[in-house]
């Protein structure tokens, strides 16, 4: 597949066939008396971080980037609302643990400041790395989850961000056709990745302290999902592969 034959319109049929699912809801708050208040703290932050994300709508429709299209862009406007759907769980998830919504924190600015003065690529770049962070996490937490409507939620995030990382992986894979675009893009992710790691360990340290979840074990597990993301930008064969696969579970067949 060449840089510039993405099937964007394929993107905008599978995130659209998502767009009709309804909010749900949690247990009866007395459920999760168990669960520390770190953690509700925790999933605040990251409810702030899923808020955002406008600006990159209208930037995707206005660039010039000759490897998308209308579709890409109206594929972006409905990642955009899934992410917003996010938001809204999370914002349940956190009253449910009597939780409070918060409008401010520093990791989430960071990333808003971060993404604000980066063009189209870079921009998507970052949003990688917050996804692969987001999976991370969303799955860490349901393994210390009790059996509940909580930790369902939690897994279904984490389905929904997989395939907003591959989603992103396809745009990175067509920016970077050639072999010393795919080394550059390596080096940047890395470092990316690294940063981004580093400062969610920092801000959440306590819900992990309280949850039992080692750094070692986060940080190797965020690294893997990290040379998996790599991966899929930087090896074609297995990439298309791993699209096809997703396209299939919804009923859609790439090429159409």
């Amino acid at each position: 597949m060449e840089s510039n034959s993405v099937n964007w319109r394929l993107w905008q049929r599978f995130f659209a066939g998502r767009r009709s699912r309804t909010l749900p809801t949690l247990d009866a708050p007395e459920t999760y008396v168990g669960i520390p208040a770190s953690v509700a703290r925790s999933l605040a932050i990251f409810q702030l971080g899923e808020s955002g994300g406008g600006n990159i709508i209208q930037q995707a429709r206005s660039s010039s980037n000759k490897s998308i299209d209308a579709h890409y862009a109206d594929a972006m406007a409905l990642f955009v609302k899934e992410e917003h759907r996010h938001a809204e769980i999370l914002a349940i998830c956190v009253r449910n643990l009597g939780g409070s919504i918060i409008r401010h924190n520093w990791t989430a600015r960071l990333f808003v400041v971060g993404r604000r003065l980066m063009g189209l690529r870079l921009k998507v770049l970052v949003l990688l790395a917050a996804e692969v962070v987001g999976i991370c996490y969303y799955h860490l937490l349901a393994t210390r989850m009790p059996k509940t409507r909580l930790q369902s939620l939690l897994t279904e995030l984490v389905n929904d961000e997989r395939s907003h990382l591959h989603f992103h992986c396809c745009f990175l894979r067509a920016q970077t056709p050639r072999r010393w675009q795919r080394i550059l893009f390596v080096i940047v992710w890395r470092i990316t990745m690294f940063a981004a790691a580093t400062v969610v360990m920092i801000d959440h340290r306590k819900a992990l302290r309280d949850l039992d979840l080692s750094f070692g074990r986060v940080w190797r597990r965020w690294m893997s999902y990290s040379r998996c993301a790599e991966r899929l930008v930087t090896d074609r064969e297995h990439a298309e592969e791993s699209d096809c696969l997703l396209f299939s579970e919804v009923g859609l067949v790439v090429g159409r």
